[in-house]
């Protein structure tokens, strides 16, 4: 009976409700900057409207799949949807919303984690991709779309992302205009989602945060003004300066081409006008070589905020994605800032920098000294901050300080900061997996010569050793142990001539392998990228080998020739085919098989 009167109650709303927004057509009454784009507007005015789908109850959890209306646009209702999830211990719980990223969808099972962690939670599905529990009700934007399309979203109205101010059919305003950003849609979902955790009987409404990943770390930045938020934690992405050029002239390092209304753009859209109005505790969880959430955008973002509680913790030679250790400090930052458990969360480590007769000299100084787990110091010559490879320093230690000797050179610039891990008191369950640490970055030192010029990049000494495993797997990344990855060929440190051959060097064990390799230059400039590249080849079992390759033995997927050093990421996978599996290259056991990888002269193998 409730159902059937909501669904009446609905119907009159979509025949005679007013709509949120009326649309401005007087470019003079365009909204200026985010100020006076959200002043007139308050998520708690217009009734949520919240049909409850379905409901699923566990010992621990319950989490419930509803639908609650976003606002009332061009006539026509908008209604996302969501998981609820909260613990069945009865109490007043601390609580957040969590926004998905690109391409993805609210889960079930997210949900349901955070809830084992003490948090009520509403993840909600903002893309309106099907949920895996293949429910027929879901998100319907209505007449407008801020969407990514149909590839992901059935209901799109629009053939793809909408990355401008200006009008369509689908866009609040009839003339360019902030209104018309996909954010601001996004954002009033977010901002609704918190009414709808405030209403709720098992939620503490004076304890609640915001967080989300990749596009869902932008919603979070353009959310966090909501004086209802407590703590917020956007995951790669939500930084601001998206227009800004890497330095150096790298062509197709900004958006800047895709906002033709520029100066609306910053000071109504841009992450940069949100962060100087954020006035609660900021966890910026990222990774070192994100493309969405540039690193030093970070710290220029973070240095805006009107405090100083904010952490900034990353996954060191990634892309896109985070490990355990930034995963731990997220459960960690809500539990402080939304719950009652009185936390440490060690401060940013304090940091020095000084340059003198052409060397830097870096330092580290981290608190919390006795629950250290490690500290390295990396850096860069790369303003290419999405493929620059972070070189690993020698630091020496004295009186609780790490510090670091740096070359500096005329013209080319220098990226400089300490990453510290800390031990948890206990160790904690993520949703996958567990960590006994968690990790903090301390603040970027940042060198920029105004004379910079990248072609002294080619002057640094050289070497053709990729890897030798003497530091095990330091310098890669691997999302399953498996496989790993590197951004080591855009080390200027690595010489990459095209003549040069490809070695591995192969101890099978007297096993069969498969070796396949995928390199890619992504995010270099437009002219650097030149597409994906594969190569595989059988290893026979017989002894020591150094298997060779040449550039022409890559298959491309844009029909061009591999250039060394125009390759970003470089991908290796090692199949044992007696086992007919993956081996961990992670285990350090694995670096007994493959022991080296270089880029050598071909004349000067020991074999092929």
């Amino acid at each position: 009976m409730k159902r059937i009167f909501l669904l009446l109650a609905c119907l009159v709303s979509s025949l005679f409700g007013k709509n949120t927004f009326t649309p401005i057509t007087d470019p003079a009454k365009l909204p200026k900057n985010a100020i006076a784009l959200w002043e007139d507007y308050d998520a708690r005015t217009e009734d949520l409207e919240v049909e409850f789908i379905e409901e699923w109850k566990t010992e621990e959890v319950t989490t419930r799949y509803l639908t609650y209306k976003v606002g009332r646009f061009k006539g026509t209702d908008s209604r996302v949807a969501a998981y609820y999830s909260f613990p069945n211990k009865p109490s007043k719980h601390p609580a957040f919303v969590w926004s998905h990223g690109g391409g993805q969808r609210a889960e079930r099972t997210r949900s349901v984690y955070f809830a084992k962690q003490g948090f009520a939670n509403i993840d909600i599905n903002w893309l309106g991709r099907p949920v895996k529990e293949e429910i027929e009700a879901n998100t319907d934007w209505g007449k407008v779309d801020p969407t990514q399309g149909p590839r992901f979203y059935s209901k799109a109205l629009r053939k793809g992302w909408k990355v401008n101010l200006q009008p369509d059919e689908f866009s609040i305003d009839p003339i360019p205009s902030p209104r018309n950003s996909n954010w601001i849609l996004l954002s009033m979902a977010g901002r609704r989602a918190i009414t709808f955790l405030e209403k709720q009987p098992e939620v503490n409404p004076d304890r609640i945060g915001f967080t989300g990943f990749s596009m869902g770390g932008m919603i979070t930045a353009l959310t966090a003004t909501d004086p209802r938020l407590k703590a917020v934690a956007p995951f790669v992405g939500g930084t601001g300066f998206k227009y800004v050029d890497f330095p150096g002239g790298i062509v197709g390092s900004s958006k800047r081409s895709q906002f033709q209304n520029l100066e609306m753009y910053k000071d109504a859209i841009d992450p940069e006008a949100y962060w100087p109005r954020v006035k609660c505790p900021v966890a910026f969880i990222t990774s070192s070589n994100d493309f969405h959430s540039t690193f030093e955008r970070i710290y220029r973002s973070m240095d805006l905020l009107p405090h100083d509680k904010w952490r900034v913790s990353s996954n060191v030679h990634y892309n896109h994605g985070v490990g355990p250790e930034e995963w731990a400090l997220l459960n960690l930052w809500f539990k402080k800032y939304l719950g009652d458990e009185k936390i440490v969360i060690p401060e940013t480590p304090p940091s020095k920098f000084s340059i003198d007769k052409g060397m830097a000299t870096f330092s580290v100084s981290p608190k919390a000294i006795d629950r250290l787990a490690g500290v390295k110091i990396y850096y860069s010559y790369d303003p290419n901050s999405r493929t620059r490879f972070w070189h690993l320093a020698k630091a020496k230690k004295a009186n609780r300080t790490w510090t670091t000797n740096i070359p500096v050179y005329p013209q080319l610039p220098l990226y400089v900061f300490g990453h510290c891990r800390y031990k948890l008191s206990q160790e904690m369950t993520l949703q996958v997996g567990n960590s006994k640490t968690f990790s903090i970055n301390s603040k970027e030192a940042i060198h920029e010569p105004n004379n910079l010029d990248l072609k002294e990049l080619s002057k640094l000494a050289k070497s053709g050793l990729i890897e030798d495993f003497s530091n095990g797997t330091a310098d890669w990344s691997s999302r399953n142990g498996d496989s790993i990855t590197t951004y080591k060929f855009q080390s200027p440190m690595i010489h990459r001539s095209n003549d040069q051959v490809l070695a591995f060097t192969i101890d099978p064990k007297g096993r069969d392998h498969i070796l396949r390799l995928r390199l890619g230059s992504s995010f270099l400039s437009r002219e650097n990228n030149i597409g994906t590249f594969t190569y595989q080849t059988k290893v026979n079992g017989k002894g020591p080998q150094q298997v060779l390759i040449n550039r022409k033995d890559f298959k491309s997927e844009k029909n061009l020739e591999l250039e060394w050093a125009k390759i970003s990421t470089f991908n290796v996978t090692l199949v044992d085919l007696k086992q007919n599996k993956a081996v961990s290259l992670t285990d350090p056991k694995s670096h007994s098989i493959l022991t080296r990888i270089e880029l050598m002269d071909p004349h000067s193998s020991q074999n092929h």
